[in-house]
């Protein structure tokens, strides 16, 4: 009899302990946190004109509510979010998920950058603007650094634009000149009295917004005289003296500026027409106002010293790439 009840008592007492561990079991289930991760992982590099889909996974969200926000303002209410940059900066993106009892948060930092395609041919040209059958190409070419006579690549920053024209226009170097700067709003062209030129102007430096924020501007060492994007109708401001366009610089060390006139000079070359970039370029005999375009011609400025050795920064057509299409 006693083995009987010490035996119905093993019994209850293993059932209790099933039960418990089952009551265990299925508590720690229910209160397994809500956890968040972006797939496409922490930090992400972007050139500016492509998208990202980015994709967030999510544990233990049964009824879960989703968000998407990109620098704290909401744009999604996805588990997926396409994210599309407008300008070169970093952007933190964050997702969210919540419960009626939890939240969860995972966010990426995005660094949105400038890349520009090489350019072999006149068809490798992005930017294009003008109508009619010919072609022709604007090309400009920074230097940064110290080095002019022999620059290292990175520093070697010769964009180019395509024009298109109608033999029945007789367009000019300078007609081109202006129309793109008008096209491209990250463009900028800087004219000052002098000698022939536009509209009895020369050309006293070129400027380009080249991490695409928006924002650009020039600054004088010597007279703190500062223009802004907003100063530039089209693309383009008209000095008077005794400016001369000596002694600016870019306030943003991200974009690209050279000018100048006693000190130094926007230099004007010219290459052999062809569908293929040329292999050199030649200084050009003529102004940007007397210089009619050919079909497939192919026009180059570039910044040359005075006061230095009389130095040249000849194009370097090996190097050149395409402005970004507007």
């Amino acid at each position: 009899m006693k083995k009987r009840i010490f035996y119905l008592l093993s019994c209850i007492i293993f059932m209790a302990s099933l039960t418990s561990c089952s009551d265990s079991d299925s508590s720690k289930e229910e209160i397994l946190p809500l956890s968040v991760s972006i797939v496409n992982g922490d930090k992400q590099d972007l050139v500016l004109g492509k998208e990202l889909a980015l994709e967030a996974k999510v544990e233990n969200g049964l009824d879960a509510r989703y968000e998407w926000t990109l620098n704290g303002e909401d744009v999604s209410k996805e588990l997926t979010y396409t994210f599309v940059p407008q300008k070169t900066r970093s952007y933190n993106v964050q997702f969210t998920a919540y419960t009626t009892k939890d939240e969860a948060t995972a966010s990426v930092v995005i660094n949105v950058y400038v890349a520009f395609d090489p350019v072999k041919s006149i068809d490798d040209i992005q930017f294009w603007t003008g109508e009619g059958k010919n072609k022709s190409v604007l090309s400009v070419q920074w230097i940064s650094g110290d080095e002019w006579e022999d620059p290292e690549q990175d520093n070697v920053h010769f964009l180019s634009w395509g024009y298109r024209w109608d033999e029945k226009n007789e367009p000019t170097g300078q007609q081109m000149i202006l129309e793109i700067a008008k096209a491209d709003p990250r463009l900028f062209v800087f004219l000052g009295a002098g000698f022939g030129g536009i509209d009895g102007h020369s050309i006293r430096g070129f400027g380009y917004d080249a991490n695409g924020d928006g924002q650009f501007s020039i600054k004088n060492s010597k007279t703190a005289k500062v223009y802004t994007a907003s100063d530039f109708k089209d693309g383009v401001i008209f000095i008077d003296n005794p400016d001369t366009g000596d002694g600016y610089a870019s306030v943003d060390p991200a974009d690209y500026w050279f000018g100048g006139w006693y000190e130094g000079y926007c230099s004007y070359y010219l290459g052999d027409d062809g569908e293929s970039v040329p292999e050199k370029f030649d200084y050009s005999g003529v102004m940007a106002e007397g210089r009619y375009l050919t079909p497939n011609s192919w026009d180059s400025w570039s910044f040359s010293s005075i006061n230095s050795g009389m130095v040249n920064t000849l194009p370097l057509p090996q190097w050149m790439v395409s402005a970004i299409a507007n």
